[in-house]
């Protein structure tokens, strides 16, 4: 049996490096990667720090991955040598599921890239692709455009809309994709620091999300007879940025939240500090509000996306060089194990801002 090195959680609180089986024959429109680069998220100190949805261990860490085709498989549409990226879905150790991107090899459906697109910035791109477009076209129940950018605008063009925490690599990849589709009045929160930055991507009013009076700047140019914010993305999704979005949002708005909901204002969490649905006690929404909870997973249950967003719309876009991937926060030095414990450290003290973490594997 051939075998390669990755790293996983291989109990509560601890990680290493080790053995996994090299699938050699992939099938079923997957092919076989050899790994360049592996992207970080928080949900990997989740896994590591609180066993969260671990079945069994060892669970390989990662979620993005980009490098070469080792095999082509059943994928018609690639040949070995290629330069693609993936996505795997955590499989919580069980037996025959997808797990993480940290490995030397892993088995996935891949997806071209451009030759001017460079590996390590293209692991930054497809769960937050994911996760936003999800978040738009689904749970906001924004219309897809037949083409983008849109051919012409949409009717609801200046729809108002918030995306909180815009500065996050999700809310990078919301404003870009609603220029795109033609929307004209989306708001967003952010550190100051970033706020030049998304004004870039499309935002047309930047707001401080630490400011004392953040409830009525948003009020003030959405104008007096406005009941507030007709649409919501929370990319960040905390007790803290729900009540302030409760704070603005219409009474009949809606608001999509990616899961999980963390307790304070900060996306690492500690024991006990996740919800995956609003407590009715500190529910900040009216009775009226339409509240959509984002699993980005399950994002193919929906039949088009399933067939369309990473198959054709997002190569599409990267061909066409309409959105850019978020920055790189690039660990390279030492170790793989060491590259990853950087990593994990770095998220579960709130230390990445308005960028993505990416692991080099290969040497």
């Amino acid at each position: 049996m051939t075998t390669h090195f990755a790293i996983a959680a291989t109990a509560k609180g601890q990680f290493d490096a080790v053995q996994v089986k090299t699938e050699t024959t992939p099938g079923d429109g997957k092919v076989l990667i050899e790994v360049a680069y592996a992207s970080m998220v928080a949900f990997d100190t989740y896994i590591t720090d609180l066993g969260l949805g671990v079945v069994e261990y060892p669970v390989v860490l990662g979620l993005n991955v980009s490098g070469t085709v080792k095999e082509a498989g059943g994928a018609s549409h690639l040949s070995i040598g290629d330069r693609v990226i993936g996505f795997s879905i955590y499989g919580g150790g069980k037996k025959d599921a997808l797990q993480g991107t940290i490995q030397e090899y892993i088995v996935l459906p891949a997806y071209l890239i451009p030759d001017t697109l460079s590996l390590e910035s293209a692991a930054t791109i497809p769960d937050n692709f994911i996760t936003s477009f999800f978040s738009l076209f689904d749970h906001l129940s924004l219309s897809i455009p037949q083409s983008f950018p849109a051919p012409s605008v949409p009717a609801n063009h200046d729809v108002s809309i918030l995306i909180y925490g815009a500065g996050t690599t999700t809310g990078q990849y919301a404003l870009q994709l609603l220029r795109l589709a033609g929307y004209t009045n989306v708001l967003a929160t952010a550190s100051q620091r970033h706020h030049d930055f998304l004004r870039s991507l499309g935002a047309k009013h930047v707001f401080d999300y630490r400011s004392a009076n953040l409830t009525s700047e948003i009020r003030a140019v959405l104008g007096p007879d406005s009941t507030g914010v007709e649409l919501a993305l929370d990319g960040v999704t905390a007790e803290d940025t729900l009540a302030r979005i409760g704070q603005v949002l219409s009474p009949r708005g809606t608001v999509a939240l990616l899961l999980p909901i963390k307790v304070g204002d900060a996306v690492a969490v500690g024991d006990a500090g996740m919800r995956w649905e609003i407590p009715p006690q500190s529910n900040p929404f009216t009775a009226e509000t339409n509240m959509s909870y984002v699993r980005t997973f399950h994002y193919d249950e929906n039949e088009y996306l399933k067939q369309h967003l990473m198959p054709e719309i997002l190569p599409q876009l990267l061909a066409a060089d309409l959105i850019q991937p978020n920055r790189v926060r690039l660990l390279d030095q030492g170790t793989l194990k060491q590259r990853v414990e950087i990593g994990l450290n770095l998220l579960r003290n709130n230390k990445v801002s308005g960028e993505k973490v990416i692991v080099k594997v290969s040497e």
